[in-house]
């Protein structure tokens, strides 16, 4: 496994200088990238390009908000071209399929695997991300995930660790239930915490919460997961960051151990 990071965790520092805002990750040894929140356009490519070429990092996504996906598709393919990128991550559901009939949702499901081929036809996996209205339920009594995985059959996935087990889902099950149509993880735990009289939930550090993630990483290998990466929303991102990425590493030396 080679543990990346979704710069999203960056996303302050990248916004004023990517370089910087990479380095100490590169420092720590972390090669892949699964970039988001930049402009996907001709200049910051380059720029990641130089990146690539002085410090030997990877892309392995970038992370599109779906207009641009949809929309913009020769931007998108030439910032892959020019970065080597292969895999291509839808962000989000638009807004009109959060907020709007269900009717919207079912529209933009339906443009989901023409896109993918879309994209396939330039050497480019597409994928989706989810958060966590894709676990709530329709007026057919399914989730918007049952039936983004039902009503698809090409489109890849994205899975966030973190988002499905707030929604009170088995990550590892999630995972098993995309099998091969895994494409990449994102790695973030779940920590609990006491206000007042009630239990509330933020995302951690990998290792810092209630997420199993012996058993996560081992599910995901399993189904040939193509990808990892850890994300986190956090003030501290650097110091997050390292003791996430340290405890990804034993979770993988742990795992090697007992399939030896």
């Amino acid at each position: 496994m080679n543990f990346g990071v979704q710069t999203f965790t960056v996303r302050k520092y990248q916004k004023k200088d990517i370089e910087a805002a990479y380095l100490p990750l590169i420092r720590l040894g972390i090669k892949d990238y699964e970039i988001a929140r930049i402009k996907f356009n001709r200049k910051n490519a380059l720029r990641v390009k130089e990146l690539i070429e002085k410090y030997g990092i990877r892309v392995a996504a970038i992370q599109v908000k779906p207009k641009q996906v949809f929309d913009e598709v020769e931007a998108v393919v030439e910032f892959c071209r020019i970065t080597g990128c292969k895999n291509v991550v839808i962000s989000m559901l638009p807004f009109e399929c959060i907020l709007g009939s269900e009717e919207k949702f079912y529209e933009f499901l339906a443009r989901l695997d023409k896109q993918y081929d879309l994209y396939a036809a330039q050497g480019i996996e597409l994928a989706y991300h989810h958060h966590n209205w894709e676990y709530i339920s329709l007026s057919n009594r399914k989730t918007r995930m049952d039936e983004l995985i039902e009503r698809t059959e090409r489109i890849k996935f994205v899975h966030d660790t973190y988002w499905t087990t707030k929604s009170g889902f088995s990550a590892e099950q999630q995972i098993k239930r995309f099998g091969n149509r895994l494409l990449g993880i994102h790695l973030r735990d779940l920590k609990l915490y006491q206000k007042g009289l009630n239990v509330l939930s933020r995302d951690a550090a990998v290792g810092d919460g209630v997420i199993d993630f012996v058993s996560v990483l081992s599910s995901a290998v399993k189904v040939g997961c193509g990808y990892f990466v850890i994300e986190q929303k956090t003030n501290q991102p650097y110091e997050e960051l390292a003791k996430a990425y340290e405890c990804c590493l034993r979770i993988e030396e742990h795992i090697r151990e007992g399939v030896e």
